[in-house]
């Protein structure tokens, strides 16, 4: 006879209380060791038996039709199927000798009237099991919707909180879905074109790809993001943070549906797109008017007194240069925290090799020691029990230095270029004011993109600038005072240049693109 292993556990969530895979294989081979059974074949899958199309389990009913006196083995008759489908064809396989048993941890079902009776039975009480669970879970859907939470996974910009079951703000993504409207209502960019800026500018799916067209079109037509949840048709109000405001939702869907000219504009304006109105939080645009450009705000929600307040370009160019000032360090400072922080990094380095010496040699005499108890436990010097205790205890040891040993290998040889980066990081700042001035429009749009979020207009003054990482940590730094202060204190520029510094190190790729970036737009500015 050839035994047979099958093991199912479905990743929905009706089925999160069922025993592992790895579980159901250990009892299962613990049962076939116990009566001798040498295992054929193991089938493991993760997949609902709710419906047909299971493409492991509809293997081993193909590879159990070409054999005979098969036995199958399940945790319990549940694991096989839970259709009656997919039950049919096992009792077909049942009744034409395929499979001379079915064995589960609690019973032995062969090809006799009573227990294909039972067989069927359990079929139909998994079949009515599912079911149940399903509108007990739709209920349960629509009683959370309707206290304001969201049931499945959050939309982009999102994060689903498993502690509480709630949905929190991504404060990595939710900036960037943010700006996604904001840009696509100027009726200046396309949807393309929005996938383009944002992806230079660092915005990443979960998985670290590109957000393209057709998932940016879907976020633009989502009202989750001003607070609506739509489920099945209907419309629920969510208790999630909002990420945009209605009125710019409805100003994106007048662009989607045409109701607002969407195409590119001949005019190039370099500041659209980074101004927002202090007072009401609507974007600033721009237009001509007698052979110049002014911004103004677009008054969105009605009722903004700044949206009569116009501003030359000419103007917002002065009031946006003063605001890289807040970002400018002297060079021979940075030079100085430069040199010390590489000293720091080099000492580092130094003293995690000798670390990792110390660990081999560490690794090594447990090793020995493994192998001296094996020839004493072989040679009856010494009991099993004390063996046993004592290899835990190595084996415990040797764990924990490998983990070590691993820890040092990640950090090892990443500081020095590391501290390259940020250098560049502070050198930019340092430049951005003086090539912001001399720049053309475009390159001062380049500029603007590669260190702002936005800026806040209030009064036809700056109220508020928001930096882009590692930029905004800068901003926070002091810009006077003596060395030794600055050095010194925990707000002090030694201190952010220590914050800069790990932001880098945790987020290389995003570090890299934007070091890409800024040597790209050094080229241009030459």
């Amino acid at each position: 006879m050839k035994y047979i292993l099958y093991a199912r556990k479905s990743t929905e969530q009706e089925e999160r209380q069922a025993m592992s895979i790895e579980s159901q294989i250990s009892e299962l081979l613990r049962m076939a060791e116990r009566f001798d059974f040498k295992i054929e074949k193991i089938y493991k899958e993760s997949m609902s038996a709710k419906k047909q199309g299971r493409p492991i389990f509809n293997s081993m009913l193909k590879y159990i039709g070409k054999q005979k006196d098969c036995v199958v083995l399940a945790w319990k008759v549940d694991r096989l199927t839970r259709n009656i489908s997919d039950g049919a064809k096992i009792t077909e396989l049942l009744e034409n000798g395929n499979i001379k048993e079915i064995r589960t941890i609690d019973k032995v079902i062969t090809d006799n009237p009573s227990d294909k009776f039972m067989l069927i039975m359990d079929f139909g009480v998994g079949k009515k099991y599912s079911d149940d669970l399903s509108v007990n879970v739709k209920r349960g859907n629509r009683a959370k919707l309707e206290k304001g939470g969201w049931p499945s996974m959050a939309p982009l910009g999102y994060l689903n909180n498993k502690v509480d079951k709630t949905i929190s703000l991504d404060p990595l993504r939710a900036p960037f879905v943010r700006k996604m409207f904001e840009l696509y209502i100027t009726g200046s960019y396309s949807i393309k074109d929005i996938a383009n800026i944002l992806y230079s500018q660092g915005f990443r799916s979960r998985t670290g790809y590109k957000v393209h067209k057709n998932q940016i079109h879907k976020i633009l037509r989502n009202p989750f993001y001003y607070g609506i949840m739509v489920r099945d048709g209907k419309y629920y109000p969510g208790s999630h943070e909002q990420v945009i405001s209605k009125q710019i939702f409805e100003d994106a869907q007048n662009v989607l549906l045409g109701n607002t000219h969407s195409k590119k504009q001949k005019l190039f304006f370099p500041y659209r797109g980074f101004l927002r109105c202090r007072s009401c939080g609507c974007a600033l645009t721009a237009s001509v008017k007698k052979g110049h450009h002014y911004y103004y705000c677009t008054n969105g929600k009605g009722h903004c007194e700044e949206h009569k307040k116009y501003m030359r370009a000419e103007y917002l160019e002065g009031i946006v240069a003063t605001v890289l000032d807040e970002i400018h360090f002297d060079e021979e400072i940075i030079e100085i925290a430069y040199e010390a922080k590489k000293e720091k990094i080099k000492n580092n380095e130094n003293y995690q090799d000798n670390a990792k010496e110390n660990i081999v040699r560490q690794l090594e005499s447990i090793a020995k020691k493994q192998s001296r108890l094996l020839d004493n436990q072989l040679a009856e010097l010494i009991t099993d029990e004390v063996y046993g205790a004592k290899i835990k205890e190595l084996n415990n040891q040797e764990i924990a230095l490998k983990q070590q040993l691993e820890k040092i290998n990640k950090t090892n040889n990443r500081g020095f270029d590391t501290l390259e980066q940020i250098k560049e990081v502070f050198l930019t700042a340092n430049r951005a004011k003086k090539e912001f001035l001399e720049a053309e429009n475009f390159k001062k749009r380049k500029v603007l993109e590669k260190l702002l979020w936005n800026l806040e207009i209030g009064n036809r003054e700056i109220a508020y600038a928001s930096y882009k990482m590692p930029y905004e940590a800068l901003k926070k730094s002091p810009k006077n005072g003596d060395f030794s202060n600055m050095l010194g204190v925990e707000d002090s520029f030694g201190y952010q240049f220590s914050l800069t510094y790990r932001w880098i190190l945790e987020n290389r790729e995003l570090a890299e693109i934007e070091m890409d970036r800024v040597r790209e737009l050094l080229k241009l500015t030459v």
